[in-house]
């Protein structure tokens, strides 16, 4: 029986405007996935799809690009799991961007949608909740398959120019890589992060779902055994942000991620990822991408760092905690020559 969990309430809020009644052999093209959820009696898999027309996903995340069209252009639709397959003329991901959350992910999936040869989904809730299912007990071979068809339709191509697909991912997606790279073994992957205790601060100034307990699956986001003391987030996001260290460290040491500090961006992209990706801007693209790296990823508004942290945050202790983990990332980075 599948769990109800915060995110999955969330994702009902995006099933708004007017309803289209699916018939088998619709025309899905510009449409695409937003959720996944299985019939409780039936045990059937649907999914909820929006009309998107020609806009492009150029907002920091998937869900803001839905929340921008106006009332009177929003459109869905309920169809079985199966119409996944029916999206053609989609790309392959070329690219899989995994990190810790607060960290520039965001900044590097901008940055490459600015460029209209690249489509970039940036943490699509169809994706979360589809592994939400698997972990619900669903046919591993059978979510594996639907996982893989979402993705594909995510990557569709509207306007004929695109040439490259990139998926940002939640962070705690970082525990499913095994099962995302059975999905595209073939897909480069990425991991960014960044030193603990700021990214611990930006969580204390406004906490993302995944630092609040009980908003996500379980079994996303394992998490060792722990008395914390009720109430104490700062607490539960150290176990949380050490649980994303932990879970990429092995996949880089054996070369299944390209580590990325936060203190390389922007520029990594362009004197390695550009290139690694075959992504090859024009002069006029490459001087807007220049630019719109100096501006705040999620808001739009000129970028000038984030707020000194200090030890009245309370989060010394618990970022010193997190060091070993966070330099042992470091040590397999500088000794894969990533650079400093």
């Amino acid at each position: 029986m599948t769990a109800t969990y915060g995110l999955a309430q969330q994702e009902q809020y995006l099933a708004r405007g007017e309803a289209l009644a699916w018939q088998a052999g619709m025309a899905m093209r510009h449409w695409f996935p937003v959720y996944a959820e299985r019939d409780a009696q039936t045990g059937d898999v649907s999914v909820c799809w929006r009309d998107l027309g020609q806009r492009r996903f150029t907002d920091a995340f998937f869900v803001n690009t839905l929340k921008c069209q106006q009332p009177g252009e929003r459109r869905y639709c309920r169809t079985p799991a199966s119409a996944l397959a029916s999206i053609d003329d989609c790309l392959a991901p070329d690219a899989f961007v995994f990190h810790v959350s607060r960290c520039g992910s965001t900044l590097l999936s901008q940055l490459l949608a600015s460029l209209p040869q690249c489509i970039v989904m940036s943490e699509p809730p169809i994706v979360d909740s589809l592994l939400r299912l698997h972990h619900d007990g669903a046919d591993p071979a059978a979510s594996l398959a639907l996982l893989r068809q979402a993705i594909l339709a995510l990557g569709q191509r509207r306007s004929g120019d695109e040439t490259h697909f990139v998926v940002k991912f939640d962070c705690w997606h970082i525990h499913s890589l095994d099962l995302l790279r059975q999905a595209f073994p073939g897909t480069p992957c990425l991991f960014v992060y960044r030193e603990p205790l700021a990214v611990l601060a930006s969580h204390q100034r406004q906490r993302g779902p995944q630092m609040v307990p009980g908003m996500l699956h379980p079994a996303q986001l394992p998490l060792p055994a722990h008395r914390l003391a009720h109430g104490d987030l700062d607490g539960y996001a150290g176990l949380v942000l050490a649980s994303l260290f932990d879970a990429a460290r092995p996949h880089a040491a054996a070369g299944q991620l390209k580590l990325v500090n936060y203190s390389q961006l922007p520029d990594i992209l362009f004197s390695d990822l550009l290139p690694r990706f075959g992504i090859a801007p024009t002069a006029a693209q490459w001087q807007a991408m220049r630019a719109r790296g100096g501006v705040h990823a999620k808001y739009g508004t000129a970028y000038h760092g984030d707020a000194p942290v200090s030890a009245a945050h309370g989060l010394a202790a618990i970022a010193a905690q997190l060091q070993p983990a966070y330099q042992a990332l470091e040590a397999l980075r500088l000794h894969a020559g990533q650079g400093q």
